[in-house]
């Protein structure tokens, strides 16, 4: 925003949040908020500095002669202003701009932490402040404090999430997941924490990370895949399973897969229950995959290939009875 832009929209907005504009004005000023992204986000900001700014009675110190005609002189307003009269709209536009110095200080203070959490039907996609890409799966939240990308990135996963951290060698990537601490640097990889086992889990796609617990720390290369237990014991494999992030992508991908571990990834990615009754099915090996199918999309694949039959308990657990391998 330039100053000639801000002298004119901050008085406008603050009568707006008054409640004391005129249609023509109310419309002026909704129509700047969405012009873009950035006005949206100023808008947001200057209300948060206002609503702080009532909530702690800062205007009640302020002495409104004094501050209006500070600021008549700082922004070099025109004589003809000065005649205007000095009501509670006048009050708060002399004291924005002290209120805007402190902006930082009221804003962050109301969010000592910031918390997202992924909602149902969204995608669930979220940018740190370091242009950090995560992906939160459903039910999960990520929490980071009011201070992250100034000394530290550090954050605390609750649930499960895939990330993209933008590489910075000065300041490391830290993200407490139950009783574990993940140290990155710059790299990509889905970690899991279960709220009631308190197991974590860690698959990386790219780069190097070191993960710890209170029974030691690994470093892990692109491939592994590394299980901490609640006791913090550490469990390192190599992981060869490409629907790790199957939540994410919403894709399945089988390579002569027993239906066994079939399964398993399907309940992952649509979040069912599915039970199989006959034990021959369970051997039966599948070539397939799925590019954001239906869940029944995919049991009607089963059910042609392999002849199971499908009843549902309800809308969220399933039985699979019968399946031969050479239908």
């Amino acid at each position: 925003m330039n100053p000639e832009e801000e002298d004119h929209i901050i008085p406008l907005i603050t009568s707006y949040l008054q409640n004391e504009v005129n249609s023509e004005e109310r419309r002026y000023v909704e129509h700047w908020i969405h012009l873009s992204e950035s006005n949206k986000l100023d808008f947001e900001k200057y209300t948060a500095v206002w609503e702080a700014a009532s909530k702690t009675n800062v205007f009640d110190s302020v002495d409104i002669d004094q501050q209006w005609d500070k600021f008549l002189d700082t922004t070099k307003i025109r004589q003809q202003e000065k005649k205007r009269s000095k009501n509670v709209f006048f009050k708060i536009a002399a004291s924005v701009v002290i209120l805007l110095g402190l902006a930082t200080y009221f804003f962050f203070n109301m969010n000592e932490e910031v918390l997202l959490v992924a909602k149902n039907g969204k995608e669930n996609k979220f940018v740190l402040p370091d242009a950090t890409n995560v992906w939160l799966n459903k039910g999960s939240q990520l929490i980071y404090s009011k201070g992250f990308n100034n000394k530290e990135r550090k954050v605390t996963l609750k649930g499960e999430a895939f990330f993209d951290v933008t590489k910075d060698l000065d300041k490391p990537f830290l993200i407490s997941c139950n009783e574990t601490i993940t140290k990155v640097l710059g790299t990509s990889f889905n970690l899991k924490g279960d709220p009631v086992t308190r197991e974590t889990e860690l698959i990386l796609l790219s780069g190097r990370v070191e993960f710890s617990s209170e029974n030691g720390k690994k470093i892990l290369e692109a491939g592994d895949k590394i299980s901490a237990s609640p006791d913090g014991a550490l469990s390192k494999t190599r992981s060869y399973n490409p629907n790790f992030s199957s939540w994410r992508t919403r894709k399945l991908i089988f390579e002569k897969t027993l239906m066994d571990q079939v399964i398993k990834d399907v309940e992952i990615r649509y979040r069912k229950k599915i039970r199989i009754e006959d034990n021959q099915f369970r051997r039966c090996k599948l070539t397939a995959s799925y590019d954001n199918e239906s869940f029944e999309d995919v049991l009607q694949t089963f059910k042609i290939l392999f002849g199971i039959h499908v009843e549902y308990i309800d809308s969220e657990t399933v039985v699979i009875k019968g399946g031969s391998c050479k239908s």
